[in-house]
């Protein structure tokens, strides 16, 4: 009786290790930054762009349509130059509901700081397969993007409905 439970504490700590060590990984989904925006995973990031939306001073956009097709999810900004200085952040956590959610937040790094008056258009595209790994249905997961530059936030549920919450 002794060993038995002595066996399942010590599996339940191996898994519970393992488990925490999995759910801190950070990754670059685009680590060429000409190749469009850097798509990372990290918490503490996802901290700062969000608790940093008050007094935000760079260039702001605006987040005008979510779209998904498939495992790839669009999202597109009207904002400053350079598709380039924008990136997606996930915190790194999916919310174990049903069904699972998961937090992104778009953010514009302004170069040294200037800042462009004139507004383009982007498509700002995740591979939510490559993002959640191959163990998650990215269709089964309602995705909320955050806008680093403003509270604007979107809802994009997998029936392909977009919303905006409160």
């Amino acid at each position: 009786m002794k060993t038995n439970l002595s066996t399942c504490v010590a599996f339940l700590f191996l898994f519970v290790l393992s488990v925490s060590f999995s759910c801190n990984r950070e990754n670059n989904i685009s680590p060429d930054p000409h190749e469009g925006p850097l798509v990372q995973t990290n918490g503490a990031e996802y901290s700062k762009l969000m608790a940093g939306r008050e007094a935000f001073d760079g260039t702001p956009f605006e987040i005008t349509k979510v779209t998904r097709e498939g495992n790839a999810l669009k999202i597109n900004v009207t904002g400053g130059g350079g598709i380039e200085h924008y990136k997606i952040v996930w915190d790194g956590s999916l919310m174990l509901s049903y069904p699972m959610q998961a937090r992104l937040v778009v953010a514009y790094d302004t170069p040294d700081g200037a800042q462009d008056a004139a507004m383009h258009d982007y498509t700002l595209e995740v591979d939510l397969q490559k993002l959640f790994g191959k163990e998650i249905n990215p269709s089964e997961v309602v995705v909320h993007i955050a806008n680093g530059s403003k509270k604007q936030d979107k809802v994009d549920d997998p029936n392909g409905s977009t919303s905006n919450p409160k």
